[in-house]
């Protein structure tokens, strides 16, 4: 891959994210990329009252709420809170965060979802915006934290419906024990920081061509993966990674140097960037998301960039 290395780094909303490929220039050192540090929140008349407090099996969590926003952060060895999930109470089909909306580039290269499966529940964003938005698709999300789920369903508005199931398991171990096939799997896992995470906490172990492959046995033809990618110092061989496991990579960069989402593809002809442009267009006239998808479209990256 030829990736210029030069660039610095930005805070965005949920974490230090650098801008890899030299396109944005902002003014932070490249230490404090380095350094990992998540979003600090401040006192509560910014970040809204402490709700909840409880300590999982894998991290103590907090929800705040200020007005309609509600947040679930998760706190750090050194006291730091970095955002997790974060739902407006009076439409929470509306996604928040850049990274969640990029997530659903996949509706350009497959407008009709019918089972999806989401890896890391957090607050349930994307469940709202799919039952929002594809009521009709079957969604089966999986989440390592019991602690985590019932802070769902208590504060963010979660429920389990006919076509909405949670399972409590390392996903892993769910890849491992079920043959269910979806369209699309989204993949955005993240643990506290540790010897078994990157600096992001993505666990490492969800780094590799094995697991690619085997995430692939679990897709149905021409279906996709769809990975948030929080950059570290081996963001480019992550990226890299995914383009070798996959027939078909499209990277798309998040605004303000925020980082990156890909999805990997199993369709074996490649869309071109005015293929996507026009499925964006016809998208952004079936729904009403609060997002333009053709907008989305315009943020891949050439192919020429990543492959070479």
């Amino acid at each position: 891959m030829c990736l210029d290395d030069r660039s610095d780094s930005a805070f965005s909303e949920k974490v230090g994210r650098r801008n890899w490929l030299g396109r944005v220039a902002v003014a932070t050192t490249l230490a404090a990329f380095y350094s990992g540090t998540p979003v600090v929140f401040g006192d509560d008349r910014r970040s809204g009252i402490i709700e909840h407090e409880v300590q999982s099996p894998y991290s103590l969590i907090r929800v705040r709420r200020l007005g309609n926003i509600r947040s679930m952060v998760f706190v750090r060895n050194s006291g730091e809170e970095a955002y997790q999930s974060q739902v407006n109470l009076a439409n929470p089909h509306l996604l928040r965060f850049n990274y969640l909306q990029h997530m659903f580039a996949s509706y350009l290269l497959l407008p009709e979802q019918k089972k999806v499966l989401v890896v890391g529940l957090g607050g349930g964003s994307m469940v709202h915006f799919l039952q929002k938005h594809d009521a009709e698709c079957e969604v089966d999300a999986v989440e390592i934290d019991p602690v985590v789920v019932q802070l769902a369903e208590r504060f963010f508005l979660l429920k389990q419906t006919n076509n909405v199931r949670v399972i409590v398991a390392d996903a892993f171990e769910y890849f491992a024990a079920n043959e269910a096939k979806y369209d699309v799997i989204y993949m955005d896992a993240f643990l506290k920081p540790s010897d078994s995470t990157d600096r992001t906490g993505a666990p490492l172990k969800m780094r590799t061509i094995e697991f690619y492959k085997q995430l692939q046995s679990h897709l149905t033809d021409g279906g996709s993966v769809v990975f948030n990618i929080n950059p570290h110092p081996a963001i480019r061989d992550d990226v890299a990674t995914i383009v070798e496991a996959f027939p078909q990579a499209y990277v798309f960069k998040l605004p303000k140097a925020e980082g990156f989402v890909v999805i990997g593809s199993m369709q074996s002809a490649r869309m071109k960037p005015e293929a996507l442009r026009t499925a964006g267009r016809a998208l952004d006239r079936r729904l009403k998301t609060g997002f333009s998808f053709d907008t989305l479209a315009s943020h891949l990256v050439a192919e020429s960039v990543i492959r070479n």
